[in-house]
């Protein structure tokens, strides 16, 4: 993240969701010494009850799938997403997919989506 982007993301709160990709926010994190949920959390410390994984989610997202009876095609429909870089690779999804992703995706999985922030 270059330096202007950084100003940016400091300048305009409403930023890192939609412009800063998952790998950006958690390399961002870890500049802080701190998680990435830690980061995200209204309060700054709230630490989730838990942790999905990256195949956990992949996981749970083939199932819900199967179990709601829909394609891929009619998810992302639902989402407003695609998914195809998501079931790629998690370095694809890490790279190519931002936080209001993720929060899409956990919440038409019924996930919480601090959770499954990597």
């Amino acid at each position: 993240m270059s330096a202007m982007e950084y100003f940016d993301l400091e300048l305009h709160d409403d930023e890192l969701p939609t412009v800063a990709s998952l790998d950006q926010i958690r390399r961002l994190a870890a500049a802080l010494g701190v998680t990435a949920a830690a980061l995200l959390s209204e309060d700054g410390a709230a630490v989730p009850a838990g942790r999905i994984s990256y195949p956990q989610l992949v996981e749970r997202t083939r199932e819900y799938l199967v179990d709601a009876g829909l394609t891929q095609e009619q998810f992302e429909n639902q989402l407003g997403w695609r998914l195809d870089d998501f079931f790629e690779s998690e370095q694809k999804m890490l790279a190519s997919c931002n936080l209001e992703f993720l929060k899409a995706l956990c919440a038409g999985l019924g996930v919480p989506w601090l959770e499954a922030v990597p």
